[in-house]
């Protein structure tokens, strides 16, 4: 499912539709990626404090050869670090937090590739310069496959066709539990990680080829998976298995929740839950919309999962992201727009929109950081600040929140001196 439509947004979809739809390949005389940002940024994530936060692009039309990851500096919104170059096309990414960051069990960030079909492992254990490494290189210089292993042979070892979006959170004392799925297949894979980067298969679950994105509810355990084919979010519960002699997860599925369904055959894409884990929101395109469906514990602790609000946006909503910048502090939901060049600011308490902001080219990734108070070498306020990919732009753009109800909201790029 491409990010954009057929016939729009410009002279680079030709290029584009090789390498996001069906692959290219790899060429031993590309370039290495000397430019100083990151091409084609889909995935944005920030680090723990604030402080840092990393950019995920891929080699969408094959100047180089693969995509690349970077940080930059929240307080000065400069790159900071050597980047690194990843496989194949980024699909999401997200992070393995440890207590604590040291040699032999540093933060880790995961990324799905949609061409190679597996998950990437970056490491990070240094703050200044931030330092980004992988465990071993492939000829081309890129860090290497990390899940499935190469020469697997094995159907059940994998992450399914054309992964995207990814989750990680706490499994036992000293592993996480991966969650992907795979928007050609609608594999859910399910895969723990200990604190020396071992991958490991617990297991799977088919909901039919479309999944984009994932999302679990701590509070009730249950996974909701967004369908770009489907009007419906699936849902499951992951359960540990004492039974099973190599720690196999139980997956138990669950009843899908119908959602609006329009006059085109792209639904769900990203998600967002509330502060409070009531609330699922979810970036919708047909019809174009922020979605709110009601995932609070109701009458015998199980979740209401019904649909409680649905709000008008403009063309191919992408991803969303909630802030507390609304009045008294209440959360507002920021929805990148791809198809109309803009983010949507929503009101989930009054359930409309209280601003449209136009961007200068189709916004994908987005995330909210809470900035540090600026230091002295800070050239940038702090306090909550929205970054947005411009996708076919190669830009990352900042915007301090709250905006304003009315003006020019002022945009700042990344990595270009204040």
């Amino acid at each position: 499912m491409l990010p954009y439509p057929i016939g729009s947004k410009g002279w680079w979809f030709a290029a584009a539709w090789c390498a996001f739809a069906v692959g290219c390949g790899d060429a031993a005389d590309l370039p290495k990626d000397l430019e100083a940002g990151v091409r084609y940024p889909l995935a944005l994530t920030p680090l723990p404090g604030g402080n840092r936060v990393l950019v995920w692009g891929a080699n969408f039309d094959r100047m180089y050869r693969a995509g690349k990851v970077r940080a930059f500096d929240t307080g000065t919104e400069t790159w900071t670090g050597a980047p690194l170059e990843v496989t194949g096309f980024v699909g999401g990414a997200a992070l393995q937090l440890a207590d604590s960051a040291t040699a032999s069990a540093p933060l880790r960030a995961l990324m799905t590739s949609r061409e190679t079909d597996d998950v990437t492992l970056v490491s990070f254990d240094k703050p200044a310069p931030l330092t980004l490494s992988c465990g071993e290189h492939d000829a081309f210089g890129r860090c290497s496959n990390t899940y499935p292993p190469n020469g697997n042979t094995n159907t059940q070892v994998t992450v399914g066709a054309d992964p995207m979006g990814i989750e990680v959170r706490p499994w036992t004392d000293d592993t996480s539990l991966v969650t992907t799925v795979a928007l050609g297949d609608g594999r859910v894979s399910l895969l723990s990680i200990d604190v020396k980067g071992k991958v490991a298969s617990l297991g799977s679950l088919e909901l039919g080829a479309g999944i984009v994105g994932v999302r679990t509810v701590a509070a009730t355990g249950v996974t909701y998976v967004s369908d770009a084919r489907a009007a419906a979010l699936h849902t499951f519960v992951v359960r540990s298995d004492p039974a099973s002699p190599n720690g196999k997860a139980q997956v138990v599925p669950g009843q899908a929740i119908a959602m609006p369904a329009g006059t085109s055959n792209d639904f769900g894409h990203g998600m967002a839950l509330s502060a409070d884990s009531g609330r699922l929101y979810v970036a919708y395109r047909s019809p174009p919309a922020l979605v709110e469906v009601d995932v609070a514990a109701g009458p015998g602790h199980k979740p209401r999962n019904v649909v409680a609000a649905v709000v008008p946006l403009g063309a191919m909503p992408s991803e969303v992201v909630l802030a507390p910048t609304g009045p008294g502090d209440r959360e507002l939901a920021y929805v990148s727009s791809f198809g109309d060049d803009a983010i949507w600011v929503v009101d989930p308490q009054l359930r409309q929109v209280v601003r449209r902001v136009p961007l200068p080219h189709a916004p994908y990734g987005l995330t909210a950081v809470q900035v540090p108070a600026p230091t002295a070498k800070a050239s940038v306020p702090g306090g909550w600040t929205l970054y947005a990919a411009l996708f076919g732009a190669h830009r990352v753009v900042a915007l301090s929140l709250p905006i304003a109800a009315s003006g020019k909201p002022v945009l700042r790029d990344i990595g270009v001196a204040p």
